[in-house]
């Protein structure tokens, strides 16, 4: 419980305050994604996520002056739920397989939400884009400069909420004993 109260909170505080900075696409809401299917208890792993990036969406959205629900986002909310999903698979496996997933993870949302701006949105020439094949590799060239981004706040925040979630599980671990004598005596 703790490791999800320390994720939603950090979670939501950084993505929130990057938006400030323009921090553009360093956010940890694939790593709260991806780490909360592995780490996180069956009932909390899917939804804490996206419960994080609705709170947060809702208050952001406002403050750039958009409607208060913009439903492409659906497919971003899919990506983080997919996401998730592949933390929920990954969690009893080799660690091999768990890094496996941390690395591809911002390249999977990556082309899920550029596959959403060629659908739904505008090109840089303020245009749609072309519904062809062509249109499609434009808009996930315009997209790489934010890949940069979504990879190093993926994996950053990987590795801090993994390590965070190692280390609340070992100290449960360590203190199951002590607490266990202590009501026996």
């Amino acid at each position: 419980m703790i490791l999800t109260i320390l994720m939603v909170l950090g979670a939501g505080i950084f993505r929130l305050a990057a938006s400030e900075f323009h921090w553009w696409n360093i956010a940890p809401l694939a790593a709260i994604s991806l780490i909360g299917g592995m780490y996180l208890g069956r009932r909390f792993a899917l939804w804490v996520p996206l419960a994080v990036l609705v709170l947060t969406d809702l208050i952001l959205n406002v403050r750039m002056g958009y409607s208060v629900i913009y439903w492409p986002r659906a497919f971003d909310y899919g990506a983080f739920l997919l996401i998730g999903l592949l933390g929920l698979w990954a969690r009893e496996k080799k660690l091999g397989v768990k890094i496996g997933a941390a690395l591809a993870t911002p390249f999977l949302f990556f082309l899920i939400s550029n596959f959403a701006v060629w659908l739904f949105g505008l090109n840089l020439a303020n245009a749609p884009y072309a519904k062809t094949f062509s249109g499609l590799a434009e808009c996930y060239t315009a997209g790489l400069p934010f890949l940069r981004g979504t990879v190093i706040g993926d994996w950053a925040f990987m590795a801090v909420f993994a390590v965070t979630a190692v280390l609340i599980r070992r100290t449960s671990v360590e203190q199951r004993p002590t607490l266990a004598s202590e009501v026996r005596a």
